[in-house]
């Protein structure tokens, strides 16, 4: 019998993006009304994001097209439909651990306009990305 293949190294989720067509109406209901600690915001009119915090995790809002198609990324965007953002600390590795185990990739790894590496996976009816989180060294 074959050795199993270690697991990919994926560290915990980063945050949850959540793309809106009102980001006003979303914006009120996770900072007011769920009582999310507001983060920021940054872009204006049909272009505006922000990110809400709770218990550490994050929940960056985006005021997206109904039926855009994440140039970067390579995803549909669709309202309502979260996409979660996983990290890692090696996103080369883990982008051959996931490719040789099948998984259906959608965009390799990149540097983003944020300036982060990040990869998309199919994964079922959802899209699941990772972000490259190095680790700090001591003393920092």
């Amino acid at each position: 019998m074959p050795a199993k293949k270690a697991a990919p190294q994926v560290k915990g989720l980063e945050h949850l993006y959540l793309p809106t067509g009102k980001f006003e109406d979303a914006w009120h209901f996770w900072t007011s009304v769920a009582g999310g600690k507001a983060e920021g915001t940054w872009g204006e009119g049909p272009q505006t994001s922000g990110m809400v915090s709770f218990a550490g995790q994050s929940i960056i809002l985006g005021s997206d097209a109904e039926t855009a198609e994440d140039p970067e990324l390579g995803y549909p965007v669709k309202h309502g439909q979260a996409t979660l953002y996983f990290s890692t600390n090696d996103i080369k590795k883990l982008y051959k651990d996931l490719a040789n185990r099948g998984a259906q990739v959608l965009r390799g790894p990149l540097k983003t306009h944020w300036g982060a590496k990040v990869m998309t996976v199919k994964a079922g009816d959802a899209v699941v990305a990772f972000v490259e989180t190095k680790k700090k060294a001591k003393g920092k």
